[in-house]
């Protein structure tokens, strides 16, 4: 008789974030790296949180402000700041943040739904929240963040 294999449930790695004070988390396998904040160029006539594009290793990367797309005022640009480049739709862009926190293994089904006190303007930008290490996060919907940020 065969061995079974035990039934393994896959747990979601998220990478963390603050923007001023509140902590955000998006999913880790969607980051491609994480960037310090490198000389920035302007793009005339570009949507506020377009801050610019940046040139990485041949690669334009349009830089993003989170903070202002989640309507939170603009993020930090100090020494702290840091830059997660993902890809949506075959371009690579930057997510500006004011802190990079860690790396946390989460189980699956612990993603709860957002607060009803939420305003429906940015919690379309959010997937859910969930508990980890005693505290808690916001998690980040990537796609609509991205969207919202090219309306």
């Amino acid at each position: 008789m065969p061995a079974t294999m035990p039934d393994l449930q896959l747990h979601t790695l998220l990478a963390t974030f603050q923007i001023r004070d509140a902590l955000f988390a998006l999913d880790a396998a969607g980051v491609h790296e994480v960037l310090r904040l490198v000389q920035v160029t302007p793009v005339p006539h570009a949507p506020p949180e377009v801050m610019g594009v940046i040139n990485l290793r041949g690669k334009i990367v349009t830089l993003l402000d989170t903070g202002l797309i989640l309507g939170l005022g603009a993020t930090a640009r100090d020494r702290e700041s840091r830059v997660f480049l993902i890809e949506d739709r075959g371009e690579f862009l930057g997510l500006l943040v004011d802190r990079v926190g860690e790396v946390i293994e989460v189980e699956p089904g612990s993603t709860e739904p957002l607060p009803l006190n939420i305003p429906p303007a940015q919690a379309r930008y959010f997937t859910g929240v969930c508990r980890a290490g005693g505290r808690v996060l916001t998690l980040l919907n990537t796609s609509e963040l991205l969207q919202g940020s090219h309306a």
